[in-house]
């Protein structure tokens, strides 16, 4: 059976530390049940100064991949080789065994999905999913807005 990558269970929180532009910003996700078979998936940016920023998106998990506001985010399962575009973006599994550390613990057998930001001339990045968790890292090298978050806790309702 296929690990499951990107779990959409209402009570997950997932707290992520942001270096952006210089500043290191706080990002907690959370999922609440959104009926009808979907999950909300609720982003919180905070800032250094404590402002903080929301937004929510309706995420579901359908026979070929979980979607987040219609849009495919992983396809299913995740096969080596397997490529789809949320314009302008390109993204591309590479493949699952990656090691991710992390603040928030060592993540074995990862699953690494690349990514093109207008065919590379934009940028590039990579995330690793860990099984039962989701994202636990994400490197972007975007030319207008380069980015690297990090899990620093997972929290279970």
């Amino acid at each position: 059976m296929t690990p499951d990558y990107l779990p959409l269970t209402p009570g997950l929180r997932l707290d992520y530390e942001v270096r952006r532009a210089g500043a290191t910003l706080r990002l907690a996700v959370e999922h609440s049940d959104g009926g009808g078979g979907t999950t909300l998936v609720r982003r919180t940016w905070t800032s250094p100064d404590g402002s903080s920023q929301s937004e929510t998106a309706r995420a579901e998990r359908r026979a070929d991949g979980v979607y987040e506001d219609g849009l495919l985010v992983l396809p299913l399962p995740p096969q080596p080789g397997t490529s789809w575009s949320v314009p302008p973006i390109r993204h591309a599994v590479e493949g699952a065994g990656a090691v991710a550390e992390v603040p928030a613990g060592r993540f074995a057998d990862c699953l690494k999905v690349s990514y093109l930001i207008a065919g590379g001339d934009g940028g590039s990045g990579e995330r690793l999913y860990a099984p039962g968790v989701g994202v636990v890292s994400e490197l972007c090298a975007d030319e207008a807005d380069p980015f690297e978050a990090r899990l620093v806790a997972r929290r279970s309702a």
